[in-house]
């Protein structure tokens, strides 16, 4: 008969002693080499620093040693295996819990989780990260949909400041309602835009206190056309 490993650590010596007792008992020698076959596995899983102890995991990596499989262990005749895998598993601070290969490796992380207060905190956290994330990513994603454009052309200035010149070109703006009105005179307002730390540069943009461009050249020149034909 194998002799059991000596480099098992002692946290499994419950298991190894449950290991020994029905070893001892085994009434055929086909069940001693399946109770050594078994506790190889264990070991295996172990080595490997997995947690899974499930009985799939465990019955997959028999099958591929000649051992009992999945179902072998299940059934009533398979209790004996059970009773070492849980006494293993709980020395390891493993998972009886089988963990589906499809899932990511944080959820497989999260199902090998034990203690449901933790897997809860933990959970909750993972969910914070998320959101943030997603608000991250929504503010990267607003600020590259801003049209800043280039610096103005000539002809992009002296376009705005035509359409203050001849308020013919711009007969169609005249049926926008007062309270339109009042809303681009608002947002072109000096003094408002001061109090949220942006100014009109020379070329019609609108910037920050920092010279970023908000609204791209000609931008306040346009909103004064509008107002301005519109009255």
């Amino acid at each position: 008969m194998s002799q059991l490993p000596t480099t098992a650590p002692d946290i499994t010596r419950d298991a190894k002693q449950l290991f020994l007792a029905y070893k001892k008992s085994a009434p055929k020698a086909s069940k001693v080499k399946n109770l050594e076959k078994l506790w190889s596995v264990l070991e295996s899983i172990r080595e490997d620093g997995g947690q899974d102890y499930s009985l799939a995991e465990v019955g997959r990596r028999l099958g591929k040693i000649g051992g009992p499989k999945t179902q072998s262990l299940r059934n009533s005749q398979g209790s004996q295996y059970r009773d070492i895998i849980t006494a293993y598993a709980n020395a390891m601070n493993g998972s009886l819990k089988y963990v589906s290969k499809t899932k990511s490796n944080v959820d497989q992380a999260i199902e090998l989780i034990t203690d449901p207060s933790i897997k809860a905190i933990i959970k909750v956290a993972l969910e914070d990260a998320k959101l943030l994330k997603t608000r991250n990513d929504n503010l990267h994603a607003a600020f590259k949909s801003l049209n800043i454009g280039d610096l103005p052309t000539r002809k992009d200035v002296e376009t705005g400041k035509q359409l203050n010149d001849n308020p013919s070109k711009s007969e169609s703006l005249k049926s926008l309602t007062p309270q339109f009105l009042n809303a681009l005179k608002k947002g072109i307002d000096a003094s408002r835009l001061a109090q949220q730390g942006l100014n009109i540069a020379i070329d019609g943009s609108i910037e920050n206190e920092h010279g970023d461009r908000i609204f791209p050249p000609a931008f306040a020149f346009a909103i004064q056309a509008i107002i301005g034909t519109s009255k």
